[in-house]
C-alpha cells in the first residue's frame, strides 16, 4: 500500500504523463494542419532535397512521438495501481520520449513556432524524468522479492560483441570514419540481445537463432538500408542479375552474414564466457521490450542517416516493404515455434582442425560472392556468370550447416569446439574484409592485426576453458543436437 505522500507523488507523475500525451498530440496535429508552411520551411533549408521525400517525412516524423505518448496511457492506469512493471516502463518511455523530441528540436527541421511546442515538450519530459526518479516514488514501487533471472554483465558483453563482430572486424567502415560505427551500434546491440532473449525463452537452439538472424538481416538491409532492392546503393545491383527487383548476390551474402556474424557468433561467444549461466535469460521482461524498441529505433536511425546520403531519391516500393515485413513475421514465428529434429551424430574434428575448416568455409563463402560477383575487380561480370559462384557459395553454406549439426549432436562436442568454430569463422571473415575493404595501408595493418589477435585470443581462451560440454547443453540435449 502507498502512503499518502507516495500517492501524491505518483499523481504528479501521472499528470506529467497526461501533459506529455497532450503536447505530443498537439504537435502532430499542428504539423499536419500547417503542413504547407512546414514544407516551405524545410524546402528553404534543403533546396536540393526531393519535395516528395520531404512530404513523406512530414507525415512520418510525428508518428514516433505519438507512439511514445500513447505508451503513457497504457502505463498510467497500472502506475496508479502500484504495478512495479508499469513504473519501470514509465522510466524507459520517459527517456525515449526525451531523446526523440530532443532530436527533433536540435535538428531544427520545423519552424520556430513549432519548436516552441517542442521546447515545452522537452521541459515536461525533463520534469517527468525527475519526478519518476524521486526517492519517494521509487519507494512506492519496490520490486517483488523472489528469484528473477538476470545477468547484466553478459547482456553488456553481447551488446558490445555484436557490432564489433559484424562491423568493426570486417572493416566495412574505414578507420578515418570510425565514428560511423556509432550509427550501427544500436541496431546490432539491441537486435542481438532481443533475438537471444526471445529465442532462449522459448527453448530454441541455434537453428532458431539463425532463422531469427535472417529476419534481423531483412530488417537492417531491407527496411533500414534499403540495400536489397536499391539499384544504386553500394553498387549491389551490379553484383549479379536482379530477380523481382532484388539484388540477388547481395541478398545471399548479407542474409547469411547477419545470421552468422551479427547473431549466432556473438551469442555463442557470450554464452561461452558466461557458461555457468547457460541459456537462461540475461534480461527481465522489461529489458527485452526495451531491447526490441531500441533495435527498431536503431533501424530508423540507419534509415534516416545512410540512404539519404548514399542513395538519395530512392524509396523502397510499398509492395516490397509489405513483402519484407511479412517475411520477417513468418521467419520470427518459425524461429519461436519450430524445433529441428536432432541430426545423426558424427565425430567432430579436433578444435584446431575445426577452426581451420570454419576459417576456410567463411573465406570461400564470402569470397565467392564478394570479389567474384561484383566487388572491386570482379572476375565475373554482373551477368549470368555470377550465378556460378553464388551457387557454389550456397553449397558451401549448406554443407557447413549440415556438418556442424552432426558434429554438435555428438557427445564429443565440447566448449573448445564451439570456441574454435567461432574463432576460425571470425578470422576468415576478417581476411575477406582485408581483401575487399581495406583501401589504405592503415586499414590493411588494422585488419591484419585484428586477424592475428583473433587467432591468438582464441588459442589462449581455449587453454582456459574447463567446461567439458558446450554451455547450451545445460538447457536440453535436443537443442544442442539441433545446432
Amino acid at each position: 500500500m502507498m502512503t499518502p505522500q507516495q500517492r501524491r507523488a505518483v499523481r504528479v507523475v501521472v499528470g506529467l504523463l497526461v501533459a506529455g500525451l497532450a503536447l505530443g498530440m498537439a504537435f502532430a496535429a499542428l504539423t499536419l494542419i500547417f503542413r504547407g508552411n512546414v514544407l516551405a520551411y524545410q524546402q528553404n533549408r534543403h533546396p536540393h532535397a526531393d519535395p516528395a521525400a520531404l512530404a513523406r517525412t512530414l507525415w512520418t516524423r510525428p508518428i514516433p512521438i505519438l507512439i511514445v505518448a500513447g505508451l503513457y496511457v497504457w502505463v498510467a492506469r497500472q502506475l496508479l495501481a502500484g504495478a512495479h512493471r508499469a513504473y519501470r516502463r514509465v522510466r524507459i518511455v520517459s527517456i525515449l520520449g526525451f531523446v526523440a523530441v530532443g532530436w527533433l528540436f536540435v535538428s531544427a527541421e520545423y519552424p520556430a513556432w513549432l519548436r516552441v511546442v517542442q521546447g515545452v515538450q522537452l521541459a515536461v519530459l525533463a520534469a517527468l524524468i525527475a519526478a519518476v526518479n524521486r526517492p519517494v516514488v521509487r519507494a512506492a514501487f519496490l520490486p517483488v522479492p523472489g528469484p528473477r533471472p538476470r545477468n547484466r554483465r553478459a547482456a553488456l558483453l553481447l551488446a558490445v560483441l555484436a557490432p564489433v563482430v559484424a562491423e568493426v572486424t570486417l572493416g566495412t567502415v574505414p578507420l578515418r570514419l570510425a565514428w560511423a560505427w556509432l550509427l550501427f551500434a544500436p541496431v546490432y546491440s539491441a537486435g542481438a540481445l532481443f533475438v537471444r532473449e526471445v529465442v532462449r525463452r522459448t527453448d530454441g537452439g541455434y537453428p532458431n537463432l539463425l532463422l531469427m538472424g535472417v529476419a534481423y538481416g531483412l530488417l537492417e538491409e531491407s527496411l533500414a538500408l534499403q540495400s536489397l532492392t536499391s539499384p544504386h546503393l553500394y553498387h549491389a545491383a551490379d553484383w549479379a542479375p536482379r530477380l523481382f527487383g532484388v539484388n540477388t548476390a547481395y541478398a545471399e551474402l548479407n542474409l547469411v552474414y547477419h545470421a552468422v556474424f551479427s547473431i549466432a557468433v556473438p551469442i555463442a561467444l557470450t554464452e561461452l564466457c558466461f557458461a555457468r549461466h547457460g541459456t537462461t535469460p540475461y534480461l527481465r521482461r522489461g529489458g527485452v521490450i526495451a531491447a526490441g524498441i531500441v533495435a527498431l529505433l536503431g533501424s530508423a536511425l540507419l534509415r534516416g542517416a545512410v540512404p539519404p546520403s548514399e542513395d538519395p531519391g530512392y524509396n523502397m516500393p510499398l509492395p516490397a516493404v509489405l513483402g519484407v515485413a511479412a517475411a520477417i513475421a513468418v521467419l520470427a514465428a518459425l524461429a519461436l515455434r519450430v524445433r529441428v529434429r536432432p541430426a545423426r551424430p558424427a565425430v567432430p574434428p579436433r578444435p584446431a582442425v575445426l577452426g581451420a575448416l570454419t576459417a576456410v568455409m567463411a573465406l570461400v563463402f564470402l569470397g565467392a560472392i564478394w570479389p567474384f560477383a561484383g566487388a572491386r575487380q570482379p572476375l565475373f561480370t554482373h551477368g549470368a556468370w555470377a550465378l556460378l559462384p553464388m551457387g557454389g557459395a550456397a553449397a558451401v553454406a549448406a554443407a557447413t550447416l549440415v556438418a556442424l549439426r552432426r558434429w554438435t549432436a555428438a557427445d564429443g562436442w565440447t566448449s573448445p569446439h564451439t570456441l574454435a568454430a567461432c574463432t576460425g569463422a571470425l578470422a576468415g571473415h576478417t581476411v575477406v574484409g582485408l581483401i575487399g575493404n581495406a583501401d589504405s595501408l592503415l586499414d590493411r595493418a588494422y585488419l591484419t592485426a585484428v586477424t592475428v589477435l583473433t587467432v591468438v585470443a582464441g588459442v589462449v581462451a581455449a587453454k582456459r576453458i574447463h567446461v567439458p560440454v558446450a554451455p547450451s547443453a545445460s538447457a536440453n540435449r535436443s537443442g544442442v543436437a539441433a545446432r
